[in-house]
């Protein structure tokens, strides 16, 4: 999994973190996030803190896939290999931005370490647990070998896309996570609620921090929300599942009941989802980067 990234006593130390990584995956989430929790309620200010959330962002970050890209990419039927520059464009972060993909006949999920940290906490948790969906040969032999408490297991294409249908129904971010420890590569694929990802957790609390605008742990889509004002009934839904905090509930009586902060929006169409009345669709926005568009990359890389 390291052969395309690092070199020497890095890729050493990337092995090592992802052998971590991957063993203690729940674990290893409760802790990045307990500690960034710690840090920016305590010392939001400090440069140790701004340190850490700089450090994150660059070596663990998403990509927001529509939902018809993420159906499309745990469909794919042959290798893609995008070069580095295009794969940059698509994936504005410094270090973890390949998009390597081979992973036909080797799809796995585990227990969403997200879920399992909410239950520990002794917080309510969606079900079911088993939606994390790793990508690719080496890490699904990986998870389905060495992960026994996380319930790793092979599906086929067809039942990760059965997956992803049903999450969808459900109102989640589908979320193509970058790390080093995966090899600077997407390969873990998550279905990421407002009630219980940890990345839209940490999305909510970087913003939240004066100065770090340029600090994004997660890549928009490509896309944003645009509303139907004259459609919209105000029934809350989309603020009730929208990640990160981009659709919100008014408290000012002239205002909106349902606010919308167009700096927060990633894309995602978890509100598109649940909107019963067509109020909400995805619009494509130049603004909110390139799409990660799984057609385009089939026509122009293999």
């Amino acid at each position: 999994m390291q052969g395309e990234g690092a070199r020497g006593m890095l890729r050493a130390a990337n092995m090592a973190h992802g052998y971590i990584y991957y063993t203690l995956y729940d674990r290893y989430v409760a802790v990045a996030l307990a500690a960034l929790r710690f840090l920016t309620r305590r010392f939001p200010s400090f440069s140790l803190t701004r340190g850490v959330i700089a450090f994150l962002v660059n070596h663990y970050h998403a990509k927001v896939l529509t939902v018809g890209n993420a159906r499309k990419l745990v469909m794919l039927d042959r290798e893609l290999l995008v070069p580095d520059d295009e794969s940059r464009r698509i994936i504005p972060f410094d270090i973890a931005n390949r998009l390597i993909f081979n992973h036909r006949d080797h799809i796995a999920l585990v227990d969403c370490p997200c879920r399992l940290e909410n239950i520990g906490r002794g917080l309510p948790a969606c079900e079911p647990l088993n939606t994390c969906m790793f990508l690719g040969k080496t890490g699904v032999d990986f998870v389905t070998t060495h992960m026994p408490r996380m319930h790793g297991r092979r599906v086929t294409s067809q039942e990760a896309a059965l997956l992803i249908e049903t999450q969808y129904r459900r109102g989640v971010s589908f979320n193509l996570w970058f790390k080093d420890a995966t090899g600077y590569r997407g390969g873990v694929l998550c279905s990421c609620c407002s009630c219980c990802c940890k990345g839209a957790e940490a999305f909510r609390i970087i913003s939240q921090i004066g100065g770090l605008d340029d600090k994004r742990i997660v890549a928009p889509s490509g896309y944003a929300a645009k509303r139907d004002d004259a459609k919209c009934r105000a029934c809350g839904s989309c603020a009730k599942v929208c990640p990160y905090g981009a659709l919100v509930f008014s408290d000012s009586p002239v205002k909106r009941p349902i606010d919308f902060i167009y700096e927060k929006c990633n894309g995602c169409g978890a509100c598109v989802s649940v909107c019963e009345n067509g109020a909400v669709a995805l619009a494509r926005d130049v603004k909110k980067g390139e799409v990660l568009d799984i057609d385009r990359l089939v026509d122009s890389f293999t």
